[in-house]
């Protein structure tokens, strides 16, 4: 009976993709709030001409990588009723950079330990992307409407989600010898919140859940400036002295939410006995720190969006 219950919750709360669509709204809002006015207007000029006329700002675009997925109930338990469901899963491990860690050194495929490399992961996606859109320096007839909306799209989306921990690791002991998929194979439960440690980071513990399209713009937007009134540019110091080579610096921030992942869930957790049929029980403590971390890794991840998008922004042509 009790193996029959954890198997019915692990159906429940499998495959979470990503950041959920709210923090990735309130990301981009950030990065577009920070841009200047010249740029918010070529940004806005390109997003009303978007192909897909439901993400036609740089907003809700935030949501549209994950939206394009083939429907899964696993990931959200409804379908669209004003527009129809797509089916485009070949980008999924965009979303991801696989970075191994194993502590208890079990016997595992030497491939995982080279999984996070190439460019069809979250960092080479978001470094090729940077470094074309960079490269156009505003010569004339290069790029259009779509080829801009379709890179941007994933470029803000992908870029906030190299900045959620568990988007970064890949967790190996000898129960989870193929890895636990950032924690989407880990439950934990504390007083009621129960679900996979992947998916509540996603939606820092139920805080911030709401989907697209059931979220209220001006609220929104009040949450933003809230957040960044909490955690201002000027509290970050180093964490936002970019160097000139923002390519090279996407590993450091690849870095940061692999090291995040590590001290703030896999230390908390009993490593060698992390397996797919336990639910694991969590202190207070635990989720009120990883909260914390999570909430000022989303407002961090909107700041440095924005500097990012403003040397996209500034190499696009003017005749576009």
């Amino acid at each position: 009976m009790i193996t029959l219950l954890l198997l019915c919750l692990f159906v429940f709360v499998k495959n979470i993709a990503t950041w959920s669509d709210e923090p990735h709204m309130l990301i981009s809002y950030i990065a577009y709030h920070n841009l200047s006015d010249t740029q918010k207007a070529i940004i806005d000029k390109i997003y009303q001409h978007s192909h897909d006329s439901h993400f036609n700002n740089p907003i809700t675009a935030a949501a549209w990588a994950d939206d394009i997925k083939k429907h899964d109930h696993g990931r959200a338990p409804y379908s669209f009723s004003f527009r129809r469901n797509e089916l485009l899963d070949i980008f999924n491990d965009w979303h991801y950079v696989k970075m191994a860690y194993n502590p208890t050194q079990a016997n595992i495929s030497s491939v995982y330990m080279h999984a996070h490399k190439g460019k069809h992961t979250g960092a080479g996606i978001t470094k090729h992307i940077y470094r074309t859109l960079i490269g156009v320096h505003k010569k004339p007839k290069h790029g259009t409407y779509y080829s801009y909306n379709f890179y941007l799209n994933f470029f803000i989306h992908i870029f906030s989600d190299i900045h959620q921990p568990m988007h970064t690791i890949n967790f190996y002991n000898t129960h989870f010898i193929n890895g636990d998929k950032g924690g989407n194979h880990i439950t934990v439960s504390y007083r009621g919140i129960t679900g996979n440690i992947h998916h509540l980071c996603d939606n820092i513990f139920k805080t911030r859940k709401n989907k697209w399209p059931y979220i209220n713009m001006e609220v929104l937007k009040r949450d933003a400036i809230t957040l960044m009134n909490k955690y201002p540019i000027t509290s970050f110091r180093e964490m936002l002295r970019i160097p000139r080579d923002k390519i090279s610096y996407i590993d450091t921030i690849l870095k940061e939410s692999h090291e995040l992942a590590i001290e703030h869930v896999y230390n908390k957790l009993p490593m060698q006995h992390l397996n797919k049929d336990i639910i694991f029980h969590v202190s207070k403590y635990f989720i009120k720190k990883l909260k914390s971390v999570l909430n000022e890794r989303m407002v961090l991840a909107g700041y440095r969006l924005s500097e990012y998008l403003k040397d996209i922004l500034d190499s696009v042509p003017d005749d576009l």
